[in-house]
């Protein structure tokens, strides 16, 4: 958002409340009887309600027209194997440039625009990793005949998110939606019994029935050796090849773009080669909302490598032979490998006050470490049979029921939903 238009709302809500109230935005002067009501649905009636639903039109957004990635992109590899009837279609940022990206029966649309919009209003399935709070809040309903399957972006994850956030849920506003969100979601795609636990609770109305015990179709990657074709992949991209790699994936932190203790990235090198031997390189991954720091945070030396842009996280944590994070949900994926995570948390008390987490780092098989010192210190007394026990114990204890046919049954899930449909009408 333009900073000056930032400034601006900042200064107009010392003086105008603003909510949301069924299908209207309600302005009000603070202090006085003044407001004025907008009802903002008006285009979608105007426009879309009278629009037929195409019961095999499925639409795919992953997290905010981030690109082909996450659980939409592997439900999408087998749809396609599966049938050639479909009206695949993905809402992506940037559209005109990432057709090369997909795969050639996908329509792709302009995230946010009004042609996004008539796809969701006509679409028999939508299938997201995420709320769809911005179409809602552009007027978006959802017809009787549509199904709406949510996958989400986390799986085992310690953060707390939607409901159970502190932070989110001051914007009465955003809770609204949210609500609405929830109330439109048909089906819920669970990987383990802590995250349905964590969808009845965190989200709004979600009922048993609706939990699909399937696994997350993005994790399909770990199983069958499908990680050798994307090691391949990686390798191309950094344009390196025969070299251990590291991922580093930081998270987002709510309250600030970059923390005091940065990791040191030299002595990480070195410490990964003394224990595990051979060359390594280090692939970082900045979240989604820290890009534009990627050049202040990630040093320009041969052996850091900024994957920031790389489309599918999941390839790049297929493609690792070991991990550091603080917090990110992907180190929880990453776990189905066997091989060695570990966690640098040096602001774990700031982040767990400030965010919230379901239950205690320590609580996790990695080993944690505050500092860098401290980080070299667990790579160095990294022990894999004690790690791989504890690993197996945590999957086991969460409920975990990754199998690496998560995409065929969510496949499945949907053309079953399709075929209802054509037989209703």
């Amino acid at each position: 958002m333009n900073p000056y238009i930032r400034k601006i709302r900042k200064f107009a809500k010392r003086f105008i409340a603003y909510t949301i109230e069924g299908e209207e935005k309600v302005y009000r002067l603070k202090k006085t009887p003044f407001c004025v009501k907008k009802k903002y649905t008006s285009m979608y009636h105007q426009e879309l309600e009278e629009l037929p639903v195409v019961p095999q039109k499925v639409v795919f957004d992953n997290y905010m027209g981030k690109g082909y990635g996450c659980n939409g992109k592997y439900v999408t590899q087998e749809l396609l194997k599966q049938t050639d009837d479909l009206d695949i279609v993905w809402i992506v940022q940037n559209a005109g440039t990432q057709k090369t990206k997909f795969p050639d029966r996908v329509r792709l649309v302009e995230y946010g625009s009004k042609d996004a919009m008539k796809e969701y209003a006509t679409a028999g399935i939508w299938v997201q990793n995420y709320q769809l709070v911005h179409y809602l809040n552009q007027g978006l309903l959802k017809k009787p005949e549509q199904t709406y399957i949510q996958m989400w972006h986390g799986s085992f994850g310690i953060k707390k998110i939607e409901n159970d956030c502190g932070n989110l849920t001051q914007d009465r506003n955003w809770m609204v939606l949210a609500e609405k969100n929830s109330d439109y979601t048909d089906y819920w795609i669970a990987n383990s019994t802590f995250e349905a636990d964590i969808y009845k609770r965190a989200f709004w109305n979600v009922k048993d029935t609706q939990i699909c015990m399937y696994g997350h179709p993005r994790n399909d990657i770990f199983f069958h050796n499908r990680w050798i074709a994307a090691r391949n992949a990686v390798e191309t991209y950094i344009s390196k090849k025969n070299k251990k790699i590291l991922l580093y994936v930081p998270t987002f932190r709510d309250d600030a773009m970059e923390w005091e203790h940065q990791i040191d990235y030299n002595r990480l090198k070195q410490s990964l080669e003394q224990r595990f031997s051979d060359e390594w390189i280090i692939l970082v991954r900045m979240h989604p909302r820290m890009k534009a720091y990627a050049k202040k945070l990630i040093p320009q030396e041969p052996y850091c490598v900024d994957v920031t842009e790389y489309p599918d996280i999941q390839e790049l944590l297929a493609a690792a032979d070991a991990v550091v994070t603080d917090y990110s949900s992907a180190v929880f994926d990453f776990l189905l490998t066997g091989k060695p995570a570990f966690i640098y948390a040096p602001d774990h008390q700031r982040y767990e006050k400030m965010r919230g987490l379901y239950y205690p780092l320590e609580d996790t098989p990695f080993p944690i470490a505050a500092d860098n010192a401290e980080l070299a210190a667990d790579i160095a007394s990294f022990n894999e049979e004690d790690y791989q026990k504890k690993a197996a114990a945590f999957l086991k204890h969460k409920g975990s029921v990754e199998d690496g046919d998560a995409a065929k049954r969510v496949a499945g899930l949907i053309t079953d939903c399709i075929k209802e449909k054509r037989k209703q009408g």
